[in-house]
């Protein structure tokens, strides 16, 4: 997904093999959103896989302009898109959650 903030165009991407949804800007990766996918247990609210956010990051120099916002809210929408129930360890998304209920029915 590409999106524009301020006349500069970032990308937002899944990789899948590295478990972690990136933010980069020309081609060159600026954050990223960790994740990790497991079997869904009695705790959870779920059936079948759960993906548990572990760890959000943008580096410092482009810190301030809503980039990790962006960044949750995709790896967020695209996980319920594939029908994943989430939790998370990562504060960040953890009050991203907190500030957001439309995504209240996805947590595990």
């Amino acid at each position: 997904m590409d999106i524009d903030i301020s006349g500069e165009n970032f990308t937002i991407t899944e990789d899948v093999a590295a478990k972690r949804f990136t933010i980069s800007h020309e081609g060159k990766v600026i954050g990223h959103a960790d994740y990790s996918d497991r079997t869904a247990s009695v705790d959870d609210t779920a059936d079948g896989t759960v993906r548990i956010f572990t760890h959000t990051e943008v580096s410092p120099e482009w810190g301030g302009r809503g980039l990790a916002a962006k960044l949750v809210r995709y790896a967020l929408e695209t996980s319920a898109e594939e029908g994943l129930k989430f939790r998370t360890t990562c504060s960040y998304v953890q009050n991203f959650l907190a500030k957001n209920d439309e995504f209240d029915k996805f947590v595990a």
